[in-house]
């Protein structure tokens, strides 16, 4: 029983511990996609919305994410966004499509 919730323990502490140099490359890349498209990145934070096992290309298993963050175009309408990931790797990021102001 003390294995079971010590592993449970420290399987845990891994998941925060990487989720956030997972987190931090998605705010990245969410600030780098509203800087390019001449938005403004809201909160400066980005939201895990999703997360699952998956494999890799090369058949490792790994831990995707989707990421969800808010961006305005006018200061006044929120539009939403994503950044997905495999590990600490984009995979792919979008934003919806905004009205310029």
């Amino acid at each position: 029983m003390t294995w079971l919730v010590l592993t449970a323990a420290v399987l845990m502490v891994w998941l925060w511990w990487d989720g956030l140099g997972a987190k931090e490359v998605a705010r990245n890349e969410a600030k780098r996609l509203c800087q390019q498209s001449g938005v403004q990145f809201l909160d400066d934070t980005v939201v895990v919305k999703r997360m699952r096992l998956c494999r890799h290309r090369s058949g490792r298993l790994g831990l995707y994410r989707r990421f969800h963050f808010e961006f305005a175009s006018d200061g006044e309408q929120r539009y939403p966004g994503y950044v997905d990931m495999l590990g600490d790797s984009v995979l792919a990021s979008e934003m919806s499509p905004f009205r310029i102001s």
